[in-house]
């Protein structure tokens, strides 16, 4: 870790496996239920990630005294105390006092902070707001963190006996993008920092226990120090693989290829890949278009495929075709196929890819139409009932899906479910092209 004085010395050896931290969340928000605390999770999550323990966490409210004192508990008990939330504008973002109060110092404003907020609301053509130019002050001695994605600064502080301070925003984007470019840095930077590797590798259709099933029956074959974590979520899993000791990324790579090999297109990517952008990926790759037409997840998809920087590359559009009368004028649903098989069936939702295909004139169609309830069901069409389609030039099919009977769960998985499955057709439509069986 770079530090210039204490206990971590920049010329010392540092094992971070012993090496500790707190987090401290502030803001009278989270202590309500009013905001959910994802500040925590995000950094007792990036801590792990590079072998720090975290040995506590705490959430206070927006007071001088209890900022104060959670901070001297911190610094008290741990190597790294990081504290998110109270550097804003307003009154009650009260965590610069607590620092300076907690270090002895006063405070001041910097200019060059103070330049920056000036620089900022300048090219949106405004004048800073009154009050604005509380995030410019600063607890002397502190050094600080710029900020790309907002106004408040990051702060730092050595203490004399050693133990690391870092104070964040409590926006989370604003957070993660010091910690993740001021803050990590210094930590992997550290002389004496154990060799750690790690990957997380998403899979998708399937869930937890079957994932499981498959990596134990290969663990013999793995990395006797790996260790393995499984992160279930709404659409499949995260896989979390961790090697520490010599050697360490050539050894994660060796294990990440195994376990590949074993799972199969059920893993679309790794770390922070998503559905989405890795089905732009292979879209922009083939120089191919898409479009969706959408029943029950009411616009999902098209929200997920747009959420990927440059994604106008190759998203044409969409319809929501919630009822049977858009069903029918916007995409071409046979009302006969409406009549005797219903909006939720394999003939409609070939018919509605096939439909927003030919009207948006895109190399992909897609489709999806179902029961998301928690009424609407039947004995043969039970709540959570979705069928997907798929349309190219070479060919249309459609598949069937049971999810269960939460409706804004079976909103969510549906939506993954319509991007998976084009995922797979395409990678499967590349390895046609490349005569790859």
């Amino acid at each position: 870790m770079i530090i210039n004085h204490g206990r971590y010395n920049i010329n010392k050896r540092i094992d971070l496996a012993s090496f500790n931290a707190s987090i401290v969340t502030v803001g009278d928000e989270l202590l309500i239920g009013q905001v959910v605390n994802t500040n925590a999770v995000y950094l007792a999550g990036e801590l792990t990630r590079i072998g720090i323990t975290v040995s506590y966490t705490m959430t206070v409210q927006d007071d001088v005294h209890a900022i104060t004192a959670a901070i001297q508990d911190g610094v008290k008990q741990c190597d790294l105390t990081i504290v998110t939330g109270g550097l804003g504008p307003t009154p009650d973002d009260l965590t610069r006092e607590a620092a300076a109060r907690f270090a002895g110092v006063s405070l001041y404003t910097d200019p060059n902070i103070l330049e920056a907020l000036q620089h900022r609301f300048a090219l949106l053509g405004r004048s800073v707001p009154h009050g604005s130019e509380r995030v410019a002050s600063v607890p002397e001695g502190f050094e600080t963190l710029s900020n790309a994605k907002g106004t408040a600064p990051g702060l730092l502080h050595q203490t004399d006996q050693g133990p690391l301070v870092v104070l964040l925003p409590g926006v989370p984007h604003e957070m993660k993008s010091i910690f993740s470019h001021h803050v990590i840095p210094r930590i992997l930077q550290s002389e004496g920092r154990q060799a750690m590797a790690q990957r997380t590798l998403n899979v998708a259709g399937i869930g937890e226990t079957v994932v499981q099933q498959h990596i134990d029956s290969i663990t013999d074959q793995l990395d006797t120090d790996l260790k393995i974590a499984y992160l279930p979520g709404i659409y499949g899993v995260r896989v979390r693989l961790t090697i520490q000791g010599e050697d360490a990324e050539l050894r994660i790579c060796q294990v990440e290829r195994r376990v590949q090999q074993q799972l199969g297109e059920a893993i679309f990517g790794c770390d922070e890949d998503s559905l989405q952008s890795v089905l732009g990926n292979l879209l922009r790759d083939q120089s191919m278009t898409i479009a969706v037409a959408e029943s029950c997840t009411g616009g999902s998809v098209l929200d997920h495929l747009t959420n990927v920087p440059g994604s106008s590359d190759y998203v044409l559009g969409g319809v929501v075709a919630y009822s049977n009368s858009i069903k029918k004028h916007q995409l071409g649903v046979n009302r006969d196929a409406l009549d005797q098989f219903g909006a939720v069936s394999e003939s409609v939702a070939l018919q509605m890819a096939e439909g927003v295909r030919d009207r948006f004139g895109s190399d992909v169609g897609l489709s999806v139409t179902g029961i998301s309830g928690p009424s609407g069901g039947s004995p043969e069409k039970p709540v959570g009932l979705v069928w997907i389609g798929y349309a190219d030039q070479h060919s249309s099919w459609a598949v069937k899906r049971q999810f269960g009977n939460d409706r804004a769960m079976n909103k969510a998985k549906s939506a993954l479910a319509v991007l998976d499955l084009a995922r797979k057709a395409l990678l499967k439509r590349n390895k046609e092209h490349r005569g790859i069986q």
